[in-house]
């Protein structure tokens, strides 16, 4: 019976939580923007960039595991509708193939994200954003669809001489769909050093599961990457992500980025 009301206890606090982050986010976002001219930072591959941009992008992702390959390809566009606020809208396709079953494709979950920048310091290039992103569900759960989910997180980047260093931490609830009641912590670190027409960069993520799977240790992995900047405002990302230690969700993640700035 204690535990009982001590879970139905959990799971409303963390919907009360839910709600009055979104109740909040208006109001820090309803603030006046800072009147200083915002740096720029390269562009990592599972590290939130923060920045205030109008964009097309084309993110491409392929995940082996064991036997199972899940490919995932998504077109997001991105525009502000202020100096310091903007909308994001991703709507991917999936391709699974397991190693028993027959393959699969289908559209993927609808991404809706709002960024904000609420912070830049006056003596330094650096800049901090909130932000919130919402999953809704478009497609089956035999790809890796049907899932609802609210993340809300921040992100942060400054200059370090050569360097751009971005970090970034988030929390996760998934509410329905395949992992439902999923509650996922994550935080990644990632720095770059663009020189004339490329970025080399690196980046280093822990994402800790605090409820749902049986397995709840931290899975650490690592990304190493490269951005070429390209003519006609073009840019392009490509990486690898690895897992480092027994905890795993899978064995490697093939990732790519091509941004367009219109």
């Amino acid at each position: 019976m204690i535990v009982s009301l001590w879970l139905r206890f959990r799971s409303r606090a963390a919907t009360a939580w839910c709600g009055l982050a979104l109740i909040a986010l208006p109001g820090v976002l309803g603030a006046e923007p800072p009147a200083e001219t915002p740096p720029t930072f390269f562009d990592p591959l599972a590290t939130i960039t923060p920045g205030i941009t109008r964009e097309l992008g084309l993110t491409f992702e392929h995940v082996r595991d064991s036997d199972d390959r899940f490919s995932q390809l998504s077109l997001r566009l991105q525009y502000p509708v202020l100096s310091w606020l903007q909308f994001s809208l991703e709507m991917p396709v999936a391709f699974a193939d397991p190693g028993t079953g027959s393959s699969s494709t289908g559209a993927g979950d609808l991404v809706l994200v709002g960024q904000a920048m609420v912070w830049i310091p006056r003596s330094w290039p650096a800049e901090v954003d909130l932000g919130l992103e919402l999953t809704l569900p478009t497609g089956g759960s035999d790809v890796g669809a049907g899932s609802t989910a609210l993340r809300p997180f921040a992100a942060a980047g400054t200059k370090l001489g050569p360097l751009d260093v971005i970090g970034n931490l988030s929390y996760q609830w998934i509410f329905d769909g395949p992992t439902s009641g999923t509650q996922l912590f994550q935080a990644s670190l990632a720095a770059g050093y663009p020189v004339r027409w490329i970025a080399p960069f690196a980046e280093l993520i822990v994402l800790k599961p605090v409820r749902g799977p049986d397995d709840l240790r931290p899975q650490v992995t690592v990304l190493p990457g490269i951005e070429f900047f390209l003519p006609r405002r073009l840019s392009l990302s490509l990486g690898v992500q690895l897992p480092l230690g027994a905890a795993r969700a899978f064995d490697q993640r093939v990732l790519g980025f091509l941004k367009w700035q219109f």
